[in-house]
């Protein structure tokens, strides 16, 4: 048996397309914030996320999971689950949670029933400036009286957070449980641990992540993703060429047509940002 980390999206949603783990870790998560357990959940599109420059790029950095879940107390609540690895992914957690809370409105709605909605966001390989393991951050007025009351949340999990002396001491609690399913890779270590775990769900899910089951093209999807992370830099950097090249052709073509309507050299600089050897140039050619 191998082990396989949560990073992969491929392991990431074998774990999490399951609903009673995906219950078991929501209601872990959200302790604290809800109100009485989730008791049913359903898997909801994410058709609000707009697809990059590159498709299998964003594909293998952009992995969501929503669910519309209710709980023991009847209540609606909105949860999305994402996965990142840098601070670069901080912006686009932000952006998914404000897609997120604004798709339950359709024109005509009443804004008076708002759903709760939260986002948790699973950092795998990321130290934040702080050693707290889950992080919460809010909508907040800094009034103490206001009518400004929504639950709006994003939740940060910082899996390399967890002290090593409650790994050497064995004292986990429930939700360091969790977040080892992507620390933990050696196998002996994995089941050697599991003797102290309380959480029934995170022992399957530790057993889910077994790679000798996964397909051929499964295991190309995590060769894949892992080359795609290695070289992050790399493939945004082909894109800001790219893109740098695509703009400086379509200046060009731009201050053609306005020398052709004689327009003045400096005006011509200003809407474009082309230089005045580059135009120059351009009117030699024509």
């Amino acid at each position: 048996m191998e082990i396989g980390r949560l990073k992969y999206d491929v392991l990431f949603k074998k774990v999490f397309h399951k609903k009673h783990l995906l219950k078991a870790f929501l209601n872990t998560v959200l302790k604290q914030e809800l109100s009485s357990p989730i008791t049913d959940l359903s898997y909801e599109p994410t058709d609000f996320i707009i697809e990059g420059k590159s498709l299998l790029i964003q594909k293998s950095k952009h992995d969501v999971i929503d669910v519309f879940c209710i709980t023991q107390q009847k209540e609606r609540i909105l949860i999305e689950l994402q996965k990142g690895y840098n601070k670069r992914a901080l912006p686009r957690f932000l952006d998914y949670q404000c897609r997120n809370y604004s798709s339950q409105f359709r024109r005509g709605s009443d804004y008076a029933v708002v759903v709760p909605c939260y986002s948790i966001c699973w950092f795998f390989d990321m130290k934040p400036p702080h050693k707290k393991v889950k992080e919460t951050i809010t909508l907040s007025s800094n009034c103490k009286k206001t009518d400004w009351h929504f639950k709006w949340k994003i939740i940060a999990l910082y899996p390399q957070n967890i002290p090593k002396s409650h790994l050497e001491q064995q004292k986990i609690d429930q939700l360091e449980e969790w977040l080892l399913l992507d620390i933990i890779e050696d196998v002996e270590i994995s089941q050697e641990i599991q003797q102290f775990f309380n959480t029934q769900e995170v022992k399957e899910a530790f057993k889910t992540l077994d790679l000798s089951d996964l397909s051929e093209e499964q295991f190309r999807r995590i060769m894949f993703e892992d080359h795609i992370l290695q070289n992050t830099d790399l493939y945004e950097e082909k894109l800001k060429k790219r893109d740098k090249e695509r703009d400086k052709k379509r200046n060009l073509e731009i201050a053609k047509n306005l020398l052709a309507q004689q327009i003045d050299i400096k005006v011509i600089m200003q809407s474009t940002g082309l230089n005045k050897d580059e135009i120059t140039a351009l009117m030699s050619d024509s």
